[in-house]
């Protein structure tokens, strides 16, 4: 029930960041952060009392590194793309790119949606590490009709396989001469 409760208020709780910016008058967050992608690793306010605070707080949570679950091997991020302009389209895609060691190597590509208009994009994407490298640099753009709009940059990291140092040789491996 609850999951069902959640579908239905999703919708409306993805929409108040748009309504909020659109309410504002004068400077509003997508001015002051326009063409970049923050991530996180936990969901995005939605509300706020100022505008300098709220920005200041968005600002705080964006994460240069972020870590995979140790136990899961996987992560969800969190990204909130704001856009110079409002978007005169209802589809634009997010790019994922390695970028460690100055190489652009495009690791995938997925549409998003969004209404008419909008300058704000806030949804999230789950990484596995069986995907997506760990200790890794990568660079998410927000592409509209073959522009990028948005770009934002992060490191993955994680933990690899802990070995012992013991070495173990079977009695034909110790026999064996090279």
């Amino acid at each position: 029930m609850r999951s069902f409760i959640a579908a239905l208020a999703l919708p409306f709780i993805l929409s108040q960041p748009k309504d909020a910016f659109a309410k504002g008058k004068g400077t509003q967050p997508e001015d002051i952060l326009k063409g970049q992608i923050l991530v996180s690793d936990h969901g995005f306010p939605m509300h706020w009392s100022s505008v300098g605070g709220y920005v200041s707080s968005l600002k705080g949570q964006n994460r240069g590194t972020l870590w995979y679950d140790k136990k899961t091997g996987k992560i969800k991020i969190y990204y909130a793309a704001f856009f110079a302009q409002p978007l005169n389209d209802v589809q634009v895609d997010l790019v994922i790119y390695d970028i460690t060691n100055g190489a652009r190597d495009r690791k995938a590509a997925t549409e998003q949606f969004m209404n008419r208009g909008d300058r704000v994009l806030f949804n999230s994407i789950e990484f596995d590490k069986e995907d997506y490298e760990m200790n890794k640099k990568y660079r998410f753009v927000i592409v509209s009709r073959g522009k990028p709009i948005a770009t934002g940059e992060f490191i993955l990291r994680g933990e690899g396989p802990h070995y012992s140092g013991k070495v173990t040789f079977s009695e034909d491996e110790a026999k064996q001469k090279d």
